[in-house]
């Protein structure tokens, strides 16, 4: 009611309580009326018929039909009497008079010995039953006495009288009428007078509100003069006073404008000098940051390309033979580059960030191979300190997600390498954890956190440790090196991606770097596979390293694995020996190892006892390695390198669990001219275009590493010379040269460009800019390589645009790839039952009735046989010679009889009978043959048989 006007709230509170007074008063008269006339209805019904009753007494006792017509036609004189019947006391009717029948009387209502009313939409009927009455005078004078001899006789019959509805329905309507005329004149009188006061009380508001009006227009000679009364009379001389007031103050306002004007053109003269002066001061700005960028482009040039030399041929003279010494002071020269190296980026990227030139991808990429492809990168620098370095993603991290891939990777990359640089014992723990998520933006928050045991650091080197070429130790004697970039690199990269980034840190107890990551759930990205084959499958774990076996069962338990905690290699043995006599023992048996346990002997015991005795799967888990030739990694199944990755774990499961692989390795499709150059077996003509004599030469070695006969210039008129004397399949060029430079002579080739044949050409430069590859792609570039040159940048650039594999027959210069496993050659399952020893020597010697020699001999005659039977049973199956395959399994059976082989010699007795039997699990038999075979050859391969036959032959000569 707040925001109705003054006339409609007079109207409502005129109208409502008289309406609601009006009609209440209708409703109650109404029904009183109509009440009234029922119940006279209903008194006049049963009246009659109680006079009816007593008259028809004589007439029913004695059955008189005329003295009951005679009493009926009488009483239909009356009003609303519309019919009347008699019946006898069996329920007869004697007599019925007026319209309609009285046979929808029903029985039960002549069987009461009281009055009773029956309701009727148009009639009400009144029953009555009639008794015999007493004629003695004390009873005809005494009602009450009547009344008690009715109760105790059966009445001789009943009268029906109907009583119409005709009338009383007229009165009914008359009534209803009546009221309802009522009702709407009183509402009508109300209406009348409540628009009378409130025209009288609303049209001088209206006349003032249009006064206002007029005003609020400008029109401030309005003035108004209502006559309504003393109320009204205040407010008229008050609104008169304030339009004169307004137009007085008018005329001074616009005076003071006037003056102001007039300043305030005088004051943009002065504003306009001043901008022709920013203006110049803008211009000598920007030429200075032209000039800045210009010299950091240059000097990024002339630092890089000293460098490209100096670690091209460090890593050229690495790979030759060396001693010691100099392959110790070589790798110092090319730490101490790639450390300068990242010196020269740290501030070519600040430097991008100040002048705001840094743009960001919005890309979908994959979290988790980010995090993955950061902890295998900087692996060798932890584990070369003995620490533990562990990625820890929670289930709930979705993987696909939008963003700037490369830039996420920097600021990861950077906490994590100082994380690692700052602690020399314990951990450092990488864990990523949605923070919050909003399903209907499709928006997430993640959370990256970096926890090392470090040094820690105190308040007042947290307080500056974000900003510019600011460390937390800024002495000349400081222990660790770096510019002081890189975290203020990454406050401005994770700010400028939406993030925050903060630590928390105590001295001496470690730190946690952290910075949260908003971006989008992306809808584009390819969902993975779903890890399923493993489901339900038993492993046992056996880790030194805390937080890496969490991280480890984390994943384990997520693929529905169900994964047993151990905690010494004695325990792991006994629990593998355990589940086994129970009928279900391990697909596979984990062993993470730390370094100083790789040449343990009880580990190396272990991983013996459970491939060969228990036939139980082992996969070890151990530390970056500079090599993988370890006692341990010649015995295991399976090797992975810490910190784990999800997917070479799965691959590596699954292969030594069910034999299979996931997924199938494609190599990429090659257009048709490099299909040509790949397959015939011609190598790329490729030429070098650099004015650097140094910088030539090692990108000719390089390509001369990977079996190209490259062809070199030392400026672009040569370059032209010789592109015009033969095509070349590809070329690099250097930008900056004297005389022509690489965008001049790069545009010259493409004039020599023909009949389809188009040279890529790939840009050699130190620039380091951020607008540098899109500038140098619209000159006509193919492509671009920044100095200084990577072994494995080259070769991968030589693949892409010609198609010749360079990795292909040259072992030497390449990084260490990790190893494919053929998965052509299916693993065997670890055994998950109790099963025969593989091999008794203590028995084998019994069977030789003691004799150590004879047994050592027996022995060495079963295992040089079991490598012509198992090719020979093999052979008999596939071509389905049942008879040859018996015979030779007779003769495996009857040979080991005399030999230590219980499980040999149990399977081969099953497929003897089996084979006879032509039994239907006889293939099932025969692989389990064929799996004991092996057994005992890898078991004679990897243990000492004859020293044990020795041992036991010098034991039974002691006793």
């Amino acid at each position: 009611m707040r925001r109705w006007g003054i006339r409609k709230k007079v109207l409502v509170v005129t109208l409502v309580p008289t309406l609601l007074t009006t009609l209440m008063l209708g409703l109650f008269f109404t029904y009183s009326w109509v009440n009234n006339i029922e119940n006279l209805l209903q008194d006049r019904g049963e009246s009659l018929s109680r006079q009816l009753s007593a008259g028809s007494e004589y007439g029913l006792f004695t059955a008189n039909r005329s003295l009951l017509s005679s009493l009926s036609n009488a009483l239909l004189e009356e009003q609303d009497v519309r019919s009347i019947t008699f019946f006898d006391s069996e329920h007869n009717r004697l007599l019925h008079t007026g319209p309609g029948s009285s046979d929808d009387v029903e029985t039960q209502a002549l069987n009461g010995e009281e009055a009773k009313r029956i309701s009727r939409p148009d009639s009400t009927v009144f029953v009555t039953p009639v008794y015999l009455q007493d004629l003695m005078i004390e009873n005809m004078l005494d009602p009450d006495a009547r009344q008690g001899v009715a109760n105790g006789k059966e009445p001789i019959g009943w009268v029906t009288v109907e009583m119409s509805h005709v009338r009383t329905e007229k009165e009914t309507y008359k009534a209803l009428l009546i009221s309802l005329l009522l009702v709407l004149g009183g509402v009508i009188l109300s209406l009348a007078i409540a628009m009378r006061l409130s025209r009288a009380f609303t049209d001088p508001v209206f006349e003032l509100n249009e006064a206002v009006a007029r005003l609020k227009e400008g029109k401030l000679d309005t003035r108004v003069y209502t006559g309504a009364g003393p109320e009204f009379e205040q407010l008229e001389s008050g609104l008169n006073a304030m339009a004169g007031e307004l137009s007085k103050a008018q005329a001074e306002m616009q005076q003071n404008i006037d003056q102001a004007t007039e300043d305030l053109r005088e004051t943009l003269e002065t504003i306009e000098i001043q901008n022709i002066e920013l203006d110049l001061a803008r211009k000598e700005a920007l030429e200075a940051s032209r000039i800045k960028s210009e010299f950091l482009a240059n000097m990024s040039h002339e630092i890089r390309t000293p460098l490209n030399g100096i670690i091209g041929f460090t890593e050229l003279l690495l790979k030759s033979p060396l001693p010691r010494q100099q392959r110790d002071h070589l790798s110092t020269i090319r730490k101490s580059s790639e450390i300068l190296l990242t010196i020269i980026n740290d501030i070519l990227d600040f430097s991008k960030i100040e002048a705001g030139k840094l743009i960001l991808d919005r890309i979908p990429f994959q979290l988790r191979d980010i995090v993955e492809e950061v902890m295998v990168m900087l692996a060798p620098a932890a584990h070369s300190k003995n620490l533990d370095l562990v990625p820890l993603v929670y289930n709930d991290v979705p993987d696909n997600i939008m963003g700037d891939p490369l830039r996420v990777k920097q600021v990861i990359t950077n906490l994590v390498n100082n994380a690692i640089k700052f602690t020399q014992t314990g951990e450092v723990v990488l864990r990523a954890s949605l923070e919050e998520e909003d399903k209907e933006s499709n928006r997430i928050t993640l959370r990256l956190s970096i926890t090392d045991s470090g040094v820690g650091l105190s308040r007042a080197q947290q307080q500056s440790l974000f900003n510019a070429f600011s460390q937390a130790d800024a002495s000349t004697a400081r222990q660790y090196g770096g510019t002081g970039l890189g975290l203020a690199i990454s406050k401005r990269l994770v700010e400028e991606m939406g993030g925050k980034i903060g630590l928390e840190s105590e001295l001496g107890k470690g730190s946690t770097f952290w910075f949260t990551l908003t971006s989008e759930l992306s809808s584009t990205g390819e969902a993975n596979s779903p890890k399923d084959a493993l489901r339900g499958e038993r492993v046992i774990y056996l880790e030194q390293q805390k937080t890496t076996g969490l991280a480890v069962e984390h994943m384990l338990r997520e693929w529905g694995m169900t994964v047993d905690r151990v905690a010494a290699p004695g325990a792991m043995q006994e629990q593998v020996e355990e589940a086994q006599s129970q009928q279900s023992g391990y697909a596979v048996a984990i062993l993470g190892i730390s370094r100083h346990l790789l040449n343990s002997s009880q580990y190396c015991s272990l991983v013996r006892t459970l491939e060969l005795d228990r036939d139980c799967r082992t996969l070890l888990l151990t530390p970056t390695l500079e090599t993988h030739d370890t006692p341990l990694s010649g015995l295991a199944s399976g090797h992975l390198t810490k910190p784990v990755c999800r997917d070479s774990l799965y691959e590596e499961l699954l292969l030594l669990v069910h034999g299979i692989s996931s997924q199938q390795q494609h190599l990429p499709e090659l257009s048709t001219e490099q299909s040509k150059a790949q397959y015939s077996g011609r190598a790329p003509r490729v030429l070098a275009v650099d004015d650097n004599d140094a910088n030539l030469k090692l990108v000719l070695t390089l390509l001369n590493d990977c079996r190209i006969d490259a062809e070199g210039a030392s400026s672009g008129f040569e370059a032209l010379s010789k592109a015009r004397q033969k095509p070349f399949d590809l070329v690099f060029m250097d930008l900056q040269m004297p005389g022509m430079d690489g965008v001049e002579t790069t545009e010259r080739l493409r004039g020599l460009d023909g009949n389809g044949h188009h040279t890529p050409v790939i840009a050699l430069t130190a620039h380091a800019l951020s607008e540098e590859q899109d500038r140098l792609l619209r000159q006509g570039f193919d492509g671009y390589l920044a100095k200084p040159i990577s072994n494995n940048q080259l070769r991968s650039i030589i693949y892409d645009y010609t198609g010749f594999n360079c990795d292909a027959g040259v072992d030497g210069g390449r990084l260490p790839v990790p190893e494919v496993r053929d998965t052509r050659q299916a693993l065997r399952p670890s055994t998950r039952k109790k099963q025969p020893d593989c091999v008794s020597v203590a028995e084998s010697i019994q069977l030789a009735a003691g004799k150590a020699d004879l047994a050592e001999e027996l022995f060495s005659m079963l295992i040089e046989q079991i490598h012509t039977d198992l090719n020979r049973v093999q052979k008999h199956w596939e071509s389905g010679d049942r008879e040859a395959l018996l015979e030779c399994v007779h003769k495996l059976h009857g040979a080991t009889r005399y030999c230590g082989v219980p499980e040999l010699r149990s399977v081969a007795n099953q497929l003897e009978t089996a084979l006879k039997c032509a039994a239907p699990d006889t293939e099932y038999q025969k692989d389990q043959l064929l799996i004991a075979m092996e057994r005992l050859q890898a078991w004679s391969e990897q243990t000492d048989w004859q020293q044990l036959f020795r041992q036991q032959n010098q034991q039974a000569a002691v006793d």
